[in-house]
């Protein structure tokens, strides 16, 4: 259940219980009172459009800055895809009911570009793909993974000591060593990891890159993604030697205070296995859990 649906839920008690004990002006200050109280959070940020904006302006970005990478919309279907053999990277976005015509071209296009891709959408939506997924060529057995938000920024804890160092990358040598983590991080081609931080990505304001070490030692990498005032956490990764020391979470913080220093007032992510504990602990709130669906055959 949402805040909002909770809020409500309480508001119906409230409303029902002043029609039983108040006199009639008490009911209407009552009611008065929970009407604009609902009001006022009924209007506050739609945190899965946040999300949802993120994600899919993040691809597109690193498309965009990508050699060979392209987008390309399909009617409301928004896909980017980056090149490089991992689905992740290669994504349709389908955030409201799909037209099964618009779902067929992205589908198309996507697998003439012959890399593993994902069809991607929010729970709200999920089974409106699923009951067309076989129709577009798509396993309707999707992945699953949580989109997840932290908000307000503002209440991000004192960062405790940590032994990682966390800088900013700022010259385009250091995206080689980002390319390093990320390689050995998600099993990925060196070549392909570097080519999701290409130099031009410096020059992009929106886009933040950082590198932690650990005496010295390269140890995980990090990027900040920000649209208007949600900052959007990305390839967060720890070498396999360094896992388990809280680097992650670190580095997910470092990102965050980035983005809350620049004006962002919530973080978003979405979470691998192996990271969503770790933004559980941090006070992350998973707000959907999106399906991926994946070609057939």
């Amino acid at each position: 259940m949402t805040f909002v649906e909770r809020v409500t839920c309480v508001s119906l008690v409230v409303i029902s219980v002043a029609a039983e004990v108040a006199s009639p002006a008490q009911q209407a200050s009552i009611i008065g009172w929970v009407v604009a109280d609902q009001e006022e959070i009924d209007v506050s940020r739609n945190e899965l459009a946040d999300m949802n904006e993120n994600w899919a302006t993040w691809l597109k970005f690193t498309a965009d800055h990508a050699t060979g990478g392209e987008s390309r919309t399909f009617g409301a279907i928004r896909c980017s895809s980056v090149g490089v053999p991992m689905p992740l990277f290669n994504q349709a976005f389908v955030f409201d009911e799909p037209s099964p015509d618009d779902l067929a071209q992205a589908t198309s296009w996507l697998s003439e570009r012959n890399v593993p891709f994902w069809v991607s959408a929010p729970g709200s939506v999920a089974r409106e793909l699923a009951d067309v997924a076989e129709t577009a060529g798509l396993d309707p057995a999707a992945a699953t993974m949580p989109g997840m938000a932290y908000a307000p920024l503002a209440d991000l804890p004192v960062e405790e000591d940590s032994e990682v160092e966390i800088f900013p990358v700022t010259q385009s040598a250091q995206l080689g060593e980002f390319a390093i983590v990320a390689s050995e991080a998600f099993g990925a081609p060196l070549e392909a990891a570097g080519t999701l931080a290409p130099a031009s990505t410096l020059d992009d304001d929106r886009c933040s890159w950082f590198l932690g070490y650990v005496n010295g030692e390269l140890a995980a990498c990090g990027q900040l993604l920000r649209t208007a005032d949600v900052a959007g956490v990305y390839s967060i990764g720890v070498r396999e030697q360094f896992r388990r020391r809280g680097l992650g979470a670190a580095i997910t913080t470092a990102a965050l205070i980035a983005g809350r220093d620049l004006g962002c007032t919530i973080g978003v992510l979405q979470a691998s296995p192996m990271g969503e504990p770790v933004y559980d602990r941090m006070g992350f709130e998973t707000v959907t859990q999106y399906h991926c669906f994946a070609p057939t055959g």
